[in-house]
């Protein structure tokens, strides 16, 4: 009976919490340094060993992050591509396919919805936005039928096209006449769309 109290009394004894013991100790240079030995003038920590285990919250936070990052990505690749892609804000959606042909404006109750559309060559693409976030996309090809008095789409350049175009049209190494005509394509560029 003894030794199975005795044995019962190492179970609880050694099924406690753990900690370590720890001091925070001044050196000689007036720092404090963290050692597992006794000093002088020195104050004992108990300190908790980690359990092993990461917060569940951790996990999700870092799904999340990676989630962020791949749309971010997303995003990023849309706008090198000149592609329109759900979510992207006006000003993405903008800088990914430059100015617009046509924008159909609406207010329902306070709700900002817009169609946006632009002509180009290979289809016409109608873009919906509510409150300024795209949340539909539609491509149509041009009809065959439609023949030459089809509307002629024309791609407008995206903001980074003309902003390239300004800085070739300010060169120092061209002529005045090559400047001349570059600033010309320039306002052509600015233009698009707003014919």
């Amino acid at each position: 009976m003894r030794s199975l109290l005795a044995f019962m009394t190492g179970v609880l004894v050694c099924a406690g919490p753990v900690y370590a013991q720890v001091y925070k100790c001044p050196d000689g240079a007036g720092k404090t340094v963290i050692q597992q030995t006794p000093c002088t003038g020195g104050i004992a920590m108990n300190v908790k060993p980690a359990s092993g285990h990461a917060a569940p919250t951790t996990a999700s936070d870092g799904q999340a992050r990676l989630a962020k990052l791949k749309r971010d990505n997303e995003m990023a690749e849309a706008i090198r591509t000149g592609n329109p892609l759900v979510g992207m804000t006006t000003a993405q959606l903008q800088q990914a396919m430059g100015a617009p042909s046509q924008v159909n404006a609406s207010n329902y109750s306070g709700t900002q919805k817009n169609q946006v559309v632009y002509y180009r060559q290979d289809a016409t693409w109608y873009v919906y936005t509510t409150n300024g976030v795209v949340d539909s996309i539609q491509r149509r090809e041009p009809t065959p039928s439609a023949g030459p008095s089809a509307r002629k789409a024309e791609r407008c350049p995206t903001p980074q096209e003309i902003r390239d175009a300004e800085t070739s049209a300010s060169s120092i190494t061209i002529s005045e006449e090559q400047k001349r005509a570059l600033w010309r394509k320039v306002e052509d560029m600015r233009n698009c769309g707003k014919r």
